[in-house]
């Protein structure tokens, strides 16, 4: 019996058929064989149909064997070669005909199929174990069959994930549920019912989107007329990490509801129309987006909530905090905004904060009661707000209040009006503030100036734990330019102290908001008070001035790592330069000097103190070793203080080459007076 197109309905009507007329045949009809070219249902379709039905001797029914050539279900993306059948097919009075027994598809491990069919009912039974996929169909509502998952790994649907976002994989988990599939020529493929994942894992191949270990029960409703297609989904999520971008999320195991209803025409972008996510008081969103299934994300509008910052932190921005150096960030407070975004990137961002605080793990920053509104946009036209705080600390030095006018246009946030942040007596003013975040090419830019006024040098001494010293410290950087992860400063930072100034130069810092930071800089020295210096770090006494410079200055998470220093009194200045007993030896050991003659050591000890006619020293720093210098040279060694007068004192230095640890440590016992005369 041949046929060239059937449908679903016929093909079965041709089966039925011939275990029907097999069962009443006469003793000479054994076997009957149906070929069919193409079978065709609105679910899926068939190429290549054949049956053989051989009779059984002693019961109605035999042995069926089924092949199909190909098989092809393209509303849920599936399709297979080779398909080959057999089972045992008997018959019962009250249900029909079944048939269970191995289908295998191409070349893969067969499987368990165990169908009944009816002219009432037909239901189908495709097992591995203890996963199954199970299809029924009733006679009264024919254009509806219902499907039932049991234990089905999530990985058998990869092929459907992939015909709607080609770059999804699904790696692990389990499915249970129901889905009533409505087909009709007219309507189309309609599919909807509960469904429940466990222990979900799937990624894009670039990891930019992944999921691990998620729980979720959800509803599904989707549609696909001719080539538009419907989806809407409404689930509860519970557990497991997410990672989408930069948002890394590790979700609690108390439900989270989220919701999505989108569109697509033909091959094009998904018009998400509708997106959720309910998480409580954490976090609450509301949106709708834009995804092509070839390049991801290409529009999205979102308004977002969380009135607790501090859960909401751990929850969701880690993925942004950490990576910036930030791992140990405490937020608390609340912040509602939306955000908007196309192809070319971010549009606009409107950030509403109330009663916000942020503090440091590592203590370099903190601000308490944070409020405002701050709006950026890339539109032309200018976008006002502004932020405040109560109080705040910078490395450890407190800040009064302060307010800040904020403006954007053309994809800029800039300050609007200069603004004054008390601190250290003084105050420390932003002349100027201009930021561009980053986009799809570059990375984050900005530019700031900031001018110091009257900072009081003891207070900040104070905080430290520097040893006590006045002075004032003052000066402007007008520029400052943030790019590729490096900070440049324009400009110099004069201090006055100890009557003196002291100037930084060529400033910049690398990473400086990431792991270990690094800083280059030169620093001037000019007219220190010797006595006021010596006294403050108690290193001896010395009187006279001190001048000097440090050249390509480095430092790796604040440790100085290379340096090019050299310090030496100033010849010139009016005055009496004398240096004690204290100094001189402090110097010497510093210096792993010598005195330089025997009958100088015995006036060290009946002196208090001797003229100099100049002293210093210099340490060029690299690979941990400071090669040392002083203000002569000294047969093999070097001088580090040139006496002047009667009696006449000499320190001379022999080691050229000293461990930057072992000088560190010399330094800190001198200061320490750990240093005794003998």
């Amino acid at each position: 019996m041949k046929s060239s197109r059937t449908t679903g309905n016929q093909t079965l009507a041709w089966v039925l058929l011939a275990a029907t007329m097999l069962a009443s045949a006469p003793v000479g009809a054994r076997v009957l064989e149906l070929r069919v070219q193409q079978v065709q249902s609105p679910i899926a379709s068939a190429r290549g149909f054949s049956a053989r039905l051989e009779e059984s001797a002693t019961a109605p029914g035999g042995r069926l064997q089924v092949d199909v050539d190909a098989i092809a279900a393209p509303g849920f993306g599936y399709a297979f070669g080779k398909l080959h059948w057999e089972c045992a097919l008997a018959y019962d009075a009250r249900d029909g005909w079944a048939c269970a027994g191995d289908v295998r598809a191409g070349s893969g491990k067969p499987m368990r199929l165990a169908v009944i069919f009816s002219p009432k009912l037909t239901s189908a039974r495709l097992s591995n174990g203890a996963s199954a996929v199970g299809v029924r169909r009733d006679a009264n509502t024919p254009a509806i069959t219902r499907l039932v998952f049991e234990q089905v790994p999530a990985a058998w649907l990869q092929v459907y994930v992939a015909s709607a976002w080609n770059a999804g994989h699904v790696q692990k988990g389990s499915l249970d549920g129901q889905l009533d599939v409505r087909a009709t020529a007219s309507s189309g493929v309609g599919v909807q019912g509960p469904l429940r994942v466990r222990g979900l894992a799937l990624e894009t191949a670039s990891g930019g989107i992944a999921t691990d270990g998620i729980d979720l029960d959800a509803k599904l409703n989707f549609s696909q007329k001719a080539s538009t297609r419907k989806l809407a989904i409404e689930a509860s999520i519970m557990g497991g990490q997410l990672l989408a971008g930069g948002l890394y999320a590790a979700l609690p195991k108390t439900p989270i509801l989220a919701s999505v209803s989108a569109r697509q025409e033909g091959q094009s972008d998904w018009n998400i129309v509708a997106l959720g996510w309910n998480d409580a008081a954490v976090l609450n969103v509301a949106g709708n987006a834009r995804w092509s299934p070839t390049a991801g994300l290409r529009a999205l509008a979102l308004q977002l909530q969380s009135q607790d910052l501090a859960t909401a932190r751990d929850r969701y921005l880690s993925g942004w905090l950490d990576p910036a150096g930030l791992a140990g960030l405490k937020l608390a407070g609340s912040v509602r905004g939306t955000l908007s975004m196309d192809a070319s990137g971010w549009h606009a961002v409107d950030v509403a904060l109330q009663q916000v605080d942020a503090i440091d793990g590592k203590q370099r920053f903190a601000l308490r009661g944070v409020d405002g509104d701050v709006r950026w946009t890339a539109d032309a036209a200018m976008q006002e707000g502004g932020l405040r705080w109560k109080e705040g600390g910078l490395f450890g030095i407190g800040m009064g209040p302060a307010a800040f006018k904020l403006g954007s246009h053309d994809r800029h946030l800039a300050l609007s009006a200069p603004a004054s942040i008390p601190m250290l007596g003084g105050s420390l003013r932003l002349d100027r503030f201009d930021l561009v975040p980053p986009d799809a090419s570059t990375g984050a830019r900005f530019v700031f100036g900031l001018s110091l006024q009257q900072l009081q040098v003891a207070q900040l001494a104070r905080v430290m734990g520097w040893p006590a010293f006045g002075g004032t410290l003052d000066g402007s950087l007008p520029s400052a330019h943030y790019a590729d992860n490096q900070l440049v400063f324009d400009g110099a930072l004069q201090a006055r102290v100890f009557d003196g100034s002291v100037a930084v130069t060529r400033l910049s810092m690398d990473r400086p908001f990431g792991v270990d930071p690094g800083v280059s800089a030169d620093v001037d020295i000019e007219g220190l008070d010797l006595k006021a210096l010596t006294g403050v770090f108690g290193f001896g006494q010395i009187t006279g001035r001190l001048d000097g410079s440090i050249r390509d200055l480095r430092l790796l998470d604040w440790t100085p790592i290379a340096f090019d220093a050299r310090l030496y009194s100033d010849d010139k200045a009016p005055g009496k330069r004398r240096i004690s007993q204290r100094a001189v030896a402090d110097l010497s050991n510093v210096g792993g000097a010598g005195i330089g003659a025997s009958l100088q050591a015995q006036a060290l000890k009946l002196f208090q103190d001797f003229g100099y006619a100049r002293l210093g020293i210099s340490c060029r720093l690299a690979n941990n070793v400071c090669h040392v210098d002083g203000v002569g040279s000294a047969g093999a060694g070097y001088t580090i203080v040139e006496g002047s007068g009667l009696p006449n004192i000499r320190v001379i230095g022999f080691e050229r080459k000293v461990d930057w640890p072992t000088l560190v440590a010399r330094l800190k016992a001198a200061t320490q007076g750990e240093i005794v005369v003998k």
